[in-house]
C-alpha cells in the first residue's frame, strides 16, 4: 500500500530548448554526439575518481563518482567532464549571439554533491603553455531541470587557481575548442551521479520563461479545467483517491493498493474532465517540451507520469488510432518547475506528431 499527496499548481507546454545554440545531446544525433572523457584529480595525487557512461534508452549521459581528499593537501580533490578529453580540442558552434550557457542535468545520488562547474576552454585563452579555464558554478537538484549560467559569471582560470591573463570570454565566443563539467574546486568531498541530458547557449534576448510558454491547465484561473480522479476498482483493484481544487492548486491526494487478482499495485489518475471532442486545449505544436510545477507532500513516494493525448484514453485503455504519451515525474517536498522535452513522451516507442500536439483532448496525471 502506498500513499501520495501532490499539490499542482500548474502544467505548461514550454519552449525549453527554443531559442538556444545545442552543444551537447545524448540521443545519438550525430551534430551534437560528443566525445567525452574523465579527467581526475590523481593526475595531481588525488584519490578522486569518475566515471561516465551513455544511457541511450533514456538518451542522457551519466557521470558518477567521488570527490575524495588529496592526502598531501588534506583538502578535497577534483572530478571533471570533457569533451573531446585531456589535451584534445575540437570545433564548436559560434555563441556570440548568446548570453549563457543552459545546462539541463539533474543529481541522483542521495545525498550527493551539487555543486559543480561550468567548463569552456577557447583559443585565444592561452599564456605561453598554459591554458586557461573559463569556469562558473552551477547548482544541480534532485529534478531534470536547466539552470543557465551567464557569461559575466565566468572567470578564468588555470590548475583551479583564478588568473588575469585570459580575455574576456565574451570575446572567444567563436572560438571554443574544449566544453565540460567539473565538480565545484575548492569544495567538498562526497559521492555524485549526475545525469545529463544536454548543453546549449541561450540566445540573447530570449523572452522569460512566462512568455516563452502555453498554459495547459493552472488553477488560478487563467487555464481551468474539470478534474476528477480514476482509479483501478474499475479493474477489481481497491486503489481510491480524489482531486480537489482549491487555494490556487489542485491536491491530488489516495492510496494505491495491491490488485487481489494481479497481486500487483494498481493505479489512481488525477484527470481533466468533459467529453472528450469538446475539451479545449491550445494548439501547442511549436513547442518542444512540457514544464510542471508540483510538490510532494506527506509521504516519500515521489514517482509519478503525466500524458497528454488527443483522445478519451486513459492509462489502462488504448485505442491504436489515438496516441497516449507519458513521461516520468519526480515530484519534491517543495513547488518546483520541473522540465522536460518532447521526446521524453513516448507511446509504442514513437515521439508526439505535430498533429496530435495541435489537438490534446485530455491531460493526466498519474
Amino acid at each position: 500500500m502506498m500513499r501520495l499527496f501532490v499539490a499542482l499548481p500548474a502544467i505548461s507546454i514550454s519552449a525549453a530548448g527554443a531559442g538556444s545554440i545545442p552543444l551537447a545531446t545524448f540521443d545519438g544525433a550525430k551534430a551534437t554526439t560528443l566525445q567525452w572523457q574523465t579527467v581526475d584529480d590523481p593526475v595531481m595525487g588525488g584519490r578522486s575518481k569518475s566515471a561516465f557512461k551513455l544511457d541511450e534508452a533514456r538518451h542522457v549521459g551519466v557521470w558518477s563518482g567521488e570527490v575524495a581528499i588529496v592526502p598531501f593537501l588534506k583538502s578535497p580533490g577534483f572530478c571533471n567532464l570533457q569533451s573531446p578529453g585531456l589535451h584534445k580540442t575540437a570545433d564548436f558552434p559560434d555563441l556570440s549571439s548568446c548570453d549563457g550557457i543552459i545546462v539541463r542535468a539533474r543529481e541522483v545520488e542521495k545525498g550527493g554533491l551539487i555543486a559543480f562547474n561550468v567548463m569552456l576552454m577557447a583559443k585565444g585563452a592561452k599564456h605561453l603553455w598554459q591554458q586557461g579555464v573559463y569556469s562558473a558554478g552551477v547548482n544541480f537538484t534532485d529534478a531534470m531541470s536547466d539552470q543557465f549560467v551567464p557569461w559575466s559569471a565566468f572567470t578564468c582560470t588555470w590548475r583551479g587557481q583564478s588568473v588575469s591573463w585570459c580575455p574576456k570570454i565574451t570575446t572567444q565566443l567563436k572560438l571554443i575548442d574544449s566544453i565540460g563539467l567539473g565538480t565545484y574546486f575548492p569544495g567538498t568531498a562526497g559521492k555524485f551521479s549526475i545525469e545529463i541530458e544536454s548543453m546549449s547557449g541561450r540566445l540573447s534576448g530570449r523572452r522569460p520563461h512566462e512568455a516563452m510558454s502555453i498554459d495547459l491547465a493552472t488553477f488560478d484561473g487563467k487555464a481551468v479545467h474539470k478534474w476528477h480522479s480514476e482509479n483501478d476498482p474499475v479493474m477489481g483493484g481497491q486503489s481510491s483517491s480524489s482531486v480537489n481544487v482549491k487555494d490556487g492548486y489542485a491536491d491530488y491526494s489516495g492510496t494505491t493498493r495491491i490488485v487481489p487478482a494481479l497481486k500487483a499495485p494498481g493505479f489512481t489518475i488525477a484527470m481533466t474532465g468533459g467529453f472528450p471532442m469538446l475539451s479545449k486545449f491550445p494548439d501547442v505544436s511549436s513547442m518542444d517540451g512540457l514544464t510542471v510545477e508540483l510538490r510532494q507532500v506527506g509521504t516519500n513516494f515521489t514517482g509519478f507520469k503525466i500524458a497528454f493525448c488527443d483522445s478519451h484514453l486513459t492509462f489502462y485503455r488504448s485505442d491504436p488510432s489515438r496516441q497516449i504519451f507519458r513521461c516520468q515525474v519526480l515530484a519534491a517536498r517543495s513547488f518546483k518547475k520541473c522540465s522536460y522535452p518532447g521526446r521524453s513522451f513516448l507511446t509504442s516507442g514513437m515521439q508526439p506528431r505535430a498533429s496530435t500536439l495541435q489537438r490534446i483532448r485530455r491531460l493526466p496525471v498519474a
